[in-house]
């Protein structure tokens, strides 16, 4: 009988220690199940984030009125568009056609601009929002204060400009121009 007895709390002390194994086990695969899931979500979540902005930057390449863009023939640099002509009018023709597109004639805002636009110029000059009425100002008033204009006559009220820097002309000559406006 007493073996009996032993025999009996050995085999009902065994179950309980199963019992307790098998539903760690069962947390720890739950665990690992959860995890799982969550991965592939945020991976999924990551492949669609990529996925629109590769769409939105696909849209912005062309000329979407969503995207801040510049329109044909015209050249983007920073938050700048710039129109270099390639066609000839007097300085107030020019003037008129940069206002019919929303711009202006260029405005050189320093040295720094003058030196990016240079890869952009030919060997001609090209006509800018600058002009001598009791000195050299820009067509917004401001006074010219980074560079001389080389005029040779009383009659170059207007400003030029090409790769070799700033020259007065005639306003009545038949230049090239270039226009600059805002990003939108």
């Amino acid at each position: 009988m007493i073996d009996n007895d032993i025999y009996s709390l050995s085999q009902s002390s065994e179950p309980p220690a199963q019992n307790d194994y098998r539903p760690q086990q069962k947390v720890s695969s739950s665990r690992s199940r959860l995890l799982c899931h969550v991965a592939i979500a945020l991976g999924l979540l990551n492949t669609l984030l990529v996925c629109s902005l590769l769409f939105q930057w696909i849209l912005c390449q062309g000329s979407t009125p969503s995207c801040p863009s510049c329109p044909d023939f015209w050249v983007r640099y920073g938050n700048h568009c710039y129109y270099f002509s390639v066609e000839k009018n007097d300085w107030d023709s020019s003037l008129e056609f940069c206002l019919t597109e929303d711009s202006h004639l260029l405005m050189l805002t320093g040295n720094q601009e003058m030196s990016l636009l240079q890869p952009f110029l030919k060997e001609d000059f090209y006509w800018i929002g600058l002009r001598n009425s009791s000195g050299w100002r820009w067509e917004d008033g401001s006074a010219l204060n980074f560079s001389r204009v080389t005029s040779n006559s009383l009659i170059q009220k207007c400003g030029t400009f090409s790769k070799n820097g700033f020259l007065g002309s005639s306003c009545e000559a038949p230049l090239q121009w270039v226009c600059k406006k805002v990003r939108l």
